[in-house]
């Protein structure tokens, strides 16, 4: 039976997610087809999938066709292809730049807007953020000279409302030392408090060191939620609900102070202290150390031994007209933060491996999302058609934003490139895809234990 019900749950997690790519899929063609369509261009045929046919049927001039497997998607229209067009008013290559470069751009532009509804529905079902409930108010904090107390749930930020922990942080980037209002939630009452923060820098979600504005309110408790694998926490024997009471000899009260001291010890090992099943503990851990860049270009060393916090969820219900701007509100947060990190991943500054995920990654996602509840679905839905917009319009051939780049040159020039220019820029780029390709599940299958687990099969045949 209990194979049966692994079975059943492996099949129901694969149908989710071959629901939530086909839907990405499709919205994305559908901008590029019901574009080119009021631009009086002939479409002939709109793809879900690649290989072998499964199904299809014609419809007003164009076949509609489901293939084998769903992993992309295409839209072939008339005069696609410059050396083959005629010339004729319905063919692609007919119509001016302007037009042409409306057909490419509207498929990532309606993947934006798909992003943005679900975000829109999550918002009024209940955003899933990490609850804002107050664990300890810091004893030298700057919250300690208010009425501010354990147990209060944070509901906003000078008046701003929150969703979650990480978009409370979020607000308290910046190095501004105004004072700031924080609302409370106290059993069923609100309660205000000013608080004159203090700056400190500490990574953000990138692991690239920012500024914040510290109240002095800890959110997180010093328990421990996760522990990375093979990571140097792991190695040691650290375990979930193991709670770090000193780090190199400083007190350890919250899960801020906990990254604090460890991202700013400078040993060659870090004493770590706690309690576990409990019993006390004392651990000498070497930590992995990361060199990074801050703002100016200067060194900065950022040392992690792979523990993760114990959190809380809260469901942040709003309503429709707060939702609209909410969900404007993270998608331009999603799109900033994917932009960064892929700039950054550029300049070296954070790893590829570490921020890149593909359609294996994406599965384990989407089957956590969906084990999870409809908002955290929709959430997954949106963040990952945020993503496709984001990456179809890098400037890179056969990517949307390739082409985009060529129309505009194009436009300036007044007429193309030249044929060979052209072909030579596509082969380039679409190398680079492959190369990109292989390297992401290359990704997958190391992150997620996968060639661990062919290993393992091998060697019981072969033992």
């Amino acid at each position: 039976m209990i194979a049966l019900d692994s079975i059943l749950g492996g099949f129901q997690s694969t149908a989710v997610f071959i629901a939530v790519l086909s839907i990405l899929i499709v919205v994305h063609e559908w901008g590029h087809f019901i574009t080119a369509k009021l631009q009086g261009i002939k479409v002939h045929e709109f793809a879900l999938g690649f290989g072998p046919t499964l199904w299809a049927k014609e419809y007003n001039e164009t076949n509609y066709m489901l293939k084998l497997f769903p992993l992309g998607g295409y839209v072939r229209m008339a005069g696609d292809e410059r050396d083959k067009c005629t010339g004729a008013p319905y063919e692609f290559y007919s119509k001016s730049p302007g037009q042409r470069a409306a057909v490419v751009f509207n498929g990532p532009l309606v993947n934006f807007v798909l992003a943005y509804f679900s975000f829109v529905l999550v918002f009024m079902l209940g955003y899933p953020g990490m609850s804002t409930q107050i664990t300890e108010i810091v004893s030298d904090g700057p919250a300690v000279a208010t009425s501010l107390q354990a147990k209060d749930e944070v509901v906003a930020i000078n008046g701003k409302k929150i969703y979650g922990w990480m978009h409370l942080e979020r607000l308290l980037e910046g190095e501004s030392v105004e004072p700031i209002e924080v609302t409370v939630n106290r059993d069923g009452q609100q309660i205000s408090a000013t608080v004159n923060p203090t700056i400190e820098e500490r990574p953000n979600l990138l692991g690239v060191p920012t500024m914040y504005r510290n109240i002095g309110i800890g959110f997180l408790p010093n328990k421990v939620g996760g522990v990375v694998e093979g990571y140097p926490a792991d190695k040691a024997g650290l375990k979930m609900e193991d709670v770090i009471t000193e780090i190199d000899g400083q007190k350890i009260t919250n899960w801020i102070s906990l990254q604090e001291a460890i991202s700013n010890s400078k040993g060659a090992t870090i004493n770590i202290k706690g309690i576990s099943d409990g019993q006390p503990f004392e651990k000498n851990i070497e930590p992995v150390i990361d060199i990074k860049e801050d703002a100016d270009g200067n060194k900065v060393e950022t040392r992690k031994i792979g523990l993760g916090p114990m959190q809380d969820f809260g469901s942040f219900k709003f309503s429709f007209v707060e939702s609209l701007y909410y969900s404007w509100d993270e998608l331009a947060y999603i799109t900033r933060l994917t932009y960064k990190s892929l700039y950054l991943m550029v300049r070296g500054t954070v790893k590829a491996k570490d921020s890149v995920t593909g359609p294996v990654g994406i599965f384990y996602i989407v089957k956590g999302a969906a084990e999870a509840g409809m908002a955290h679905l929709l959430f997954i839905l949106g963040v990952i058609s945020a993503s496709l917009a984001i990456f179809n319009l890098l400037p890179m051939l056969p990517l949307d934003g390739g082409h985009l780049t060529l129309l505009a040159i194009e436009k300036i020039r007044g007429k193309p490139l030249p044929a060979k220019v052209d072909d030579f820029v596509a082969r380039i780029g679409f190398s680079f895809i492959i190369l990109l390709a292989l390297f992401v599940f290359y990704n997958d299958f190391a992150n997620f234990g996968i060639f661990d687990g062919i290993k393992n099969l091998f060697s019981k045949i072969t033992g």
